[in-house]
């Protein structure tokens, strides 16, 4: 028997393309998010996506769910970690994370994996990302995992955590994973697929078999969020850097019966306003401490700083696919 394990892992791996395949275990089955009786009541939910391991993002996350009228819950729904690839960085944003509710992003994930089956970060990056930068990602990844292995309970900790979870704000169920309601990896969820009209019916479809109000997701790194008839979905793009152009704070989603004054862009839906909230961290404080982590040859460095600093190339209407308003 164990050689025929050791075997198929062997097939499992020669067909694998490092930061390219999704792994057959991300897959999140049909009936993961139909299930009631693990769900989580709520007053106030925050989506962080995509933390990246920014230790001032997080502080001001904590510090914005203190200034809200009603309980807030936290829901941290993977790629928690990035930057962060010392212990000791690492442990201090896992601190407070679990404090909360922490799901599996693929970063997550990988970092647990026992044997090497040859996906690298498990990012599953499409075609539209160069391979270098998909070979920096496999880098920084690995140099993550070499400093993090070694501590026994923050791998037992990561992995014991879920692919996804349903919460509850009054009859409305939310649906939050990382990737798409299909794979924690899966790319379903950006931008340009949630655009496609097929994509709409199939997702009409999914969130009204499975009765979610709506679906919170993450992954792509970048924010898109679209209303589908009573249903909403809404990708918050990266918690711990800028989404847009010449910004430079991160973006979280929060649904609550009530409005916030920060909010970027929203939809209501149901009673529900779904938004999308400004990260505004201390960066002075964040780009030091990324500076001496990362030098400028650095994988991440390379990748990363000149989002960091800028942001990207899209402005905030980009995100916006239908249904939601700009504030």
């Amino acid at each position: 028997m164990k050689e025929n394990i050791n075997e198929t892992n062997e097939v499992i791996k020669s067909i694998n393309i490092p930061g390219r395949t999704c792994p057959i275990d991300y897959s999140i089955g049909d009936d993961f998010f139909s299930k009631k009786e693990d769900e989580i009541m709520c007053e106030t939910v925050y989506v962080v996506g995509g933390l990246y391991g920014n230790y001032q993002a997080l502080d001001e996350i904590i510090r914005l769910s203190l200034t809200e009228k009603e309980k807030v819950t936290i829901v941290f729904n993977g790629d928690i970690h990035w930057f962060d690839k010392d212990l000791i960085d690492f442990k201090a944003v896992e601190s407070v994370v679990k404090k909360h509710i922490p799901l599996l992003g693929n970063v997550e994930a990988e970092l647990f994996r026992k044997e090497d089956i040859d996906v690298g970060c498990g990012c599953s990056y499409p075609d539209c990302v160069d391979e270098e930068a998909v070979m920096r990602s496999n880098e920084i990844h690995s140099m993550m995992k070499a400093n993090i292995v070694a501590d026994k309970s923050i791998v037992k900790e990561l992995s014991s955590r879920k692919k996804g979870i349903v919460v509850r704000i009054d009859d409305i169920r939310i649906a939050i994973t990382h990737g798409d309601e299909k794979s924690l990896a899966g790319w379903m969820c950006s931008r340009d697929n949630l655009m496609n009209s097929a994509r709409q019916e199939e997702l009409k479809t999914w969130l009204e078999k499975n009765g979610i109000g709506v679906l919170a997701t993450t992954h792509t790194c970048a924010p898109a969020a679209i209303s589908i008839e009573n249903h909403v979905v809404i990708n918050n793009g990266a918690a711990g850097m800028p989404n847009f152009k010449n910004t430079k704070y991160g973006v979280i989603t929060r649904i609550s019966r009530y409005a916030n004054e920060k909010a970027i862009y929203r939809a209501i839906k149901n009673n529900l306003f779904v938004e999308a909230i400004p990260v505004n961290y201390d960066f002075k404080k964040f780009i030091t401490w990324f500076d001496s982590s990362w030098s400028l040859n650095s994988p991440a460095s390379i990748s990363y700083r000149d989002r960091i600093v800028h942001g990207t190339n899209d402005k905030i209407e980009d995100a916006i696919i239908n249904g939601f308003k700009r504030i």
